[in-house]
């Protein structure tokens, strides 16, 4: 009869609970509910059978133990035990079956990661004999991590730290942590340079800076000197996390990413070892415009393509606009998981806080076909950003910035409609000095000769003109009530602002949803619209947010 020789027990030092969790979730999850995205999972959430991959990936990455060790009492400690115990005996060994994510070498880096987390939720109590098959698990699991195979972009970011992660920390694998961290190193260019900066996801970028932060941690509790490579690509993306910051420390949620974990944000930027500095320009593709308490993200460029076309988003000149600690416009966010039909919504870009033509998005974004092939997807040609003087002229890009004591201007635009209608979309934004104001002008327009034929002929068959949309969705935290013309704000605080326009559009409050990773269905929320149609060649709708009692 063989027997199978245990692993080496124990850790080479004591792991550091480095990850954040939600105390809130962490209460839900020891009433006996676990919120994953798109579902609410009662009971033992390892008997559901009706999950769909992308919710059985994140109930197998157990990132839900984040939220248990942020509640930190013994009854959260002992589920934990309890949850990974059964796991474990329910999964021996690793399994290649092609129908499961259980496996798959990222889900398989986010579970060792919050396993050597959080050890000190699941070993406490446990005698040398029962705690065995955790470490015998965690070095068959790094076994598993060796294999990254087709992952691509943050995902193998997620897997290759992992394994870094648990060659340093587990007893009788230190041998392969230095080949590890050299994997990883090698490895960061092609993944976070070409895929992830490529992808325009800010929360993307996030995850990658968590993990690599992580393995720098501990590499230096180690007495390891981390990969050069690894230290350079930090230095790199945490000025462009700092560019994509919004006030109330969250990022913008743009192409298939959310406004990441509460916290770890700025938790990640402190691993950063280089002067605080903001990149200059527009970071991932996005413009911004920051004065006082309030900061506007812009999205000032086409959506992503090639194989992120998958989680690109028709979104371009959508804004985010927060005050403060507190969202106030927003987009709807990823629909992935919230199935099908929200995975298409939410693409879409009326889902977004900018203009649309009726039933039109500002580009047509098609995934990969059943063999992994690329299919067209339609983009805008031309889409631009910048500084304007004051008379909305759009200036070099080498021009200097304007004073923090003066208010920020920016134009934008984008000809996605040009082939089709003969019509360019511009938009303008004004954040005061103070930051109490966003002025915005939105304009459809026939530029040139040739498109105003098109567009002249588009009308003749259209004698009610092109219908179009501006919307600004609301934050759910925010609280929209109609004043006479315009639309007072309520913030959380009680802080208010006023929505108002210049009387050229159709004004109307209508319903929306907040799509956010970890929710178990959409939130309700409100989107303000602005309703008009075109008729000639070009109009101009003005907006206005302001705070209550600014001048």
């Amino acid at each position: 009869m063989t027997t199978t020789t245990p692993r080496p027990y124990g850790f080479t030092r004591p792991p550091e609970p480095r990850s954040l969790g939600s105390a809130l979730r962490g209460h839900e999850i020891l009433g006996g509910k676990l919120p994953l995205t798109g579902a609410m999972v009662e009971g033992d959430p390892f008997a559901v059978t009706d999950l769909t991959p992308a919710q059985a990936a994140e109930l197998h990455g157990f990132g839900w133990l984040d939220d248990l060790a942020a509640v930190g009492s013994a009854k959260a400690r002992d589920l934990a035990q309890m949850r990974v115990l059964a796991w474990i005996a329910a999964h021996p060994k690793p399994s290649a079956a092609a129908d499961s994510p259980v496996w798959r070498a990222d889900v398989t880096g986010r579970r060792v990661l919050r396993w050597l987390f959080h050890a000190g939720q699941i070993l406490p109590g446990l005698d040398r004999d029962t705690a065995q098959p955790v470490f015998d698990s965690l070095h068959a699991q790094l076994s598993v991590l060796e294999r990254v195979g087709m992952l691509e972009g943050a995902a193998r970011v997620e897997a290759l730290s992992a394994r870094a992660m648990a060659a340093m920390l587990l007893k009788g694998a230190e041998g392969a942590a230095q080949a590890a961290l050299d994997d990883l190193a090698s490895d960061v260019e092609t993944s976070i340079r070409r895929r992830v900066m490529r992808g325009r996801c800010p929360e993307a970028l996030l995850s990658c800076l968590s993990q690599l932060a992580w393995v720098g941690a501990t590499a230096k509790d180690m007495g390891r000197d981390i990969p050069e490579q690894i230290a350079s690509v930090i230095e790199e993306i945490a000025p462009v996390l700092r560019a994509l910051r919004h006030a109330d420390g969250g990022l913008p949620r743009f192409h298939g990413g959310g406004r990441g974990p509460a916290g770890r944000l700025d938790h990640s930027l402190r691993a950063a070892t280089g002067p605080s500095i903001v990149a200059p320009g527009h970071a991932m593709g996005f413009a911004r415009l920051s004065r006082s308490r309030s900061t506007v993200m812009l999205d000032a460029a086409a959506p992503p393509a090639g194989p992120a076309a998958a989680h690109a988003h028709a979104s371009t000149l959508a804004i985010e606009f927060t005050s403060a600690r507190h969202p106030i416009v927003v987009n709807c966010g990823a629909g992935g998981m919230f199935g099908p039909a929200w995975a298409r919504a939410s693409r879409a870009t009326a889902c977004h806080s900018t203009l649309s033509l009726t039933g039109l998005s500002s580009a047509k974004l098609l995934p990969p076909d059943e063999h992994g092939s690329e299919r067209l997807t339609l983009l805008p040609q031309k889409v631009w950003a910048g500084q304007c003087d004051d008379e909305g002229n759009l200036m070099p890009p080498d021009a200097p910035a304007p004073s923090p004591r003066e208010g920020q201007p920016i134009l934008s635009g984008h000809d996605a409609w040009q082939g089709t209608h003969g019509l360019t979309c511009l938009r303008e934004l004004y954040l005061s000095a103070d930051g109490d104001e966003l002025r915005g002008e939105d304009t459809l327009a026939a530029l040139d000769i040739e498109s105003q034929g098109r567009l002249e002929q588009i009308l003749t068959n259209m004698p009610d003109g092109i219908g179009y949309d501006i919307r600004f969705h609301l934050h759910p935290d925010v609280d929209a009530i109609p004043d006479g013309d315009a639309i007072r704000l309520i913030l959380p605080g009680k802080e208010e602002w006023y929505f108002s326009h210049d009387m050229i559009a159709e004004q109307r409050l209508e319903p929306s949803a907040y799509l956010e990773s970890g929710q178990s269905a959409p939130q309700p929320t409100t989107q303000i619209v602005l309703s008009h149609r075109l008729t000639a060649q070009a109009v101009r709708i003005g907006w206005t947010f302001m705070r209550a009692g600014a001048s």
